[in-house]
């Protein structure tokens, strides 16, 4: 487990996370997502964990839990599950990348009660930081997998 530096390979964006991965590409995925996020879009503070991990729950590529217990703030993990992740293009795993911390965004920045969907909201976040044709090639390749 690897503790990230705010600034390290443009990292800016998780600032208090541990990375469970050695994996290259995954590394590379996570670190252009993060990159690409402008620079005027609040960090994430929550999130203490990132996870590259073999499966996961049927059909998901990725996948962010939120927790708060006994009054402290609150932590959110972000797994990814190769099983799934690594059929797609790297164009569409970043989409699911950027997704995922789409999620985790609105969890800390904008209350879930606010929300009605919360895919959509995760979709269009991820559009709105410059996403847009990797959330489209995710789309497409979805449906094969």
């Amino acid at each position: 487990m690897k503790r990230l530096e705010p600034n390290e390979g443009g990292l800016r964006f998780l600032v208090n996370v541990q990375l469970k991965s050695r994996n290259r590409r995954f590394l590379r995925l996570l670190s252009e997502a993060v990159a690409r996020i402008p620079g005027d879009v609040p960090p994430v503070e929550s999130v203490t964990k990132v996870r590259l991990r073999a499966r996961g729950p049927r059909g998901y590529v990725g996948l962010v839990t939120y927790s708060v217990a006994g009054g402290r703030k609150a932590n959110q993990t972000i797994d990814f599950y190769t099983s799934l992740l690594f059929d797609l293009s790297r164009k569409a795993a970043l989409g699911v990348v950027v997704h995922e911390l789409a999620h985790a965004w609105l969890n800390e920045h904008i209350s879930p009660e606010e929300s009605e969907s919360r895919e959509r909201d995760a979709d269009r976040t991820a559009a709105s930081w410059g996403f847009k044709k990797e959330l489209e090639a995710l789309e497409r390749e979805a449906v094969t997998l």
